[in-house]
């Protein structure tokens, strides 16, 4: 599971950090507005954790900006207007749950179990389909001809990906966004690593050549029919 920490104060976005983590979760963490709203829109998130006073602006700017843009992931707001009224406000704006600082480790971290577990994508089994293959979401598993594929979660993303936009070519900007997070630093090599070891499994269960390369524009899934 990936999360998105919005928290300007950095002694405590280095705390959710490192208890998120230590939960198993994949982290990334930004201080504003406008690093929240950008991160958020790029999908990779299973839930946002996002503060309410933030130097560029407020949490509910950044929770407006990302609910008008159709973001749909999951958003705790954390933060020390704990007024009914701000309560009210936030939860008006699209966010799923509120909850005012200080706060106990375990109450956030059962708060944010909870959203994850009420995302769309995680309790309804999409199938994306592509000639003979399906993309499982719940399972994070790849089935081909009946033969399945268990994929990590950075695999799956890079599959869901391609899956989603998979009458298109896909930058490897594009594919880097998806799978790490935007502004992630990223090394070059990665991105070509983990097409290679998803072209072998793939290959395992009798999906050749699953991934394309198309010279100078990026990547693709095989064509339907070849």
């Amino acid at each position: 599971m990936r999360l998105l920490v919005v928290e300007d104060e950095a002694a405590l976005q280095r705390e959710l950090v490192k208890l998120f983590q230590q939960r198993g979760y994949t982290v990334d963490a930004v201080d504003t507005v406008f690093a929240a709203v950008e991160h958020g829109m790029s999908g990779a998130y299973d839930c946002i954790v996002l503060d309410y006073m933030l130097p560029d602006g407020d949490g509910i700017e950044a929770l407006t900006q990302l609910r008008e843009a159709g973001c749909t992931t999951p958003i705790l707001m954390l933060t020390v207007k704990n007024d009914p009224k701000d309560r009210v406000l936030g939860l008006n704006k699209g966010a799923d749950d509120y909850l005012g600082k200080p706060f106990h480790p375990d109450e956030l971290l059962a708060r944010v179990g909870a959203l994850v577990r009420r995302s769309p994508a995680l309790t309804d089994d999409e199938v994306l389909e592509h000639g003979r293959a399906k993309l499982h979401t719940r399972s994070r598993s790849l089935e081909y001809d009946g033969r399945t594929l268990e994929l990590t979660s950075k695999e799956f993303a890079l599959m869901e990906a391609l899956f989603r936009h998979k009458h298109q070519v896909m930058t490897r900007d594009q594919l880097i966004a998806k799978v790490w997070g935007p502004d992630a630093e990223v090394a070059d090599s990665a991105l070509d690593t983990y097409i290679y070891f998803l072209r072998r499994k793939c290959s395992n269960i009798g999906w050749k050549n699953a991934i394309v390369t198309v010279r100078g524009r990026g990547y693709a899934l095989q064509p339907e029919g070849e």
